[in-house]
């Protein structure tokens, strides 16, 4: 079902699940979650676009997107974040002793997660700040998560670093498993920045809560993404 030029997955968290089960013993697919700010950045950049073009799945992460993909005949079963899709697959990782490849992710946070999961093979690297730009960096990257294979693949980034990463890693045809596009949704898990109560998340608030947490890094990106994203529904609307 198509809103704002995106194919979005329609079912079920949990069919979603059964779907990445098998999809972990296969070779490398991933995940995207879009939300406002995506929709945002997909208007001007092309490789963002052709990224979210070869990804698995397209999952609408945001409570406050998913009444506006209703407009457009597009009713999703829910909103699935990419925070809650991927504690819930840590779980099943913990409890089934994977393999989980992460790119990103501070080093302090990796040390609490190894300790929140011990049934977890953890592979770790942190890229430097803007290698995006450098395709050696870039090379190092897409090597080492070829060099060490695992059911997950979570790729801690922001877009639309990791995004792209995960384009260039189903490119080169030799990894393996499923790759999830979640941002700071590790941080979240190893306890190091508090995720919105579920209450506050069930109505549809958790971005207040995290305006509240983050004022100064988020304040201004959300309003920008408010005056961006209007125009871009409206001529949606009319198309």
């Amino acid at each position: 079902m198509n809103a704002f030029d995106i194919d979005f997955y329609t079912g079920s968290k949990e069919e979603l699940l059964r779907q990445i089960f098998p999809a972990c013993q296969q070779p490398f697919s991933y995940i995207v979650t879009p939300n406002v700010n995506h929709i945002v950045q997909l208007e001007h950049d092309q490789t963002l676009t052709e990224a979210y073009a070869m990804a698995s799945h397209r999952i609408c992460d945001s409570r406050v997107l998913l009444p506006i993909l209703g407009l457009f005949g597009v009713k999703p079963v829910e909103a699935i974040p990419g925070s809650t899709l991927t504690a819930d697959l840590m779980e099943v990782a913990a409890e089934q002793q994977w393999t989980v490849t992460v790119v990103g992710c501070e080093a302090d946070n990796m040390a609490l997660l190894r300790e929140k999961y011990p049934g977890i093979t953890f592979h770790h690297t942190y890229p430097p700040m803007g290698f995006i730009k450098d395709e050696a960096a870039i090379g190092r990257c897409l090597d080492f998560v070829v060099a060490h294979p695992g059911q997950l693949v979570v790729l801690a980034l922001g877009c639309p670093t990791q995004e792209i990463i995960a384009a260039r890693i189903f490119e080169t045809g030799e990894a393996k498993g499923v790759g999830l596009c979640v941002g700071g949704s590790l941080n979240f898990l190893a306890g190091s920045v508090n995720r919105a109560p579920e209450w506050v998340q069930n109505l549809s608030l958790e971005w207040l809560h995290r305006i509240c947490a983050e004022p100064q890094r988020l304040l201004g990106r959300y309003a920008h993404d408010a005056r961006r994203f209007i125009p871009i529904l409206i001529r949606h609307l009319r198309t």
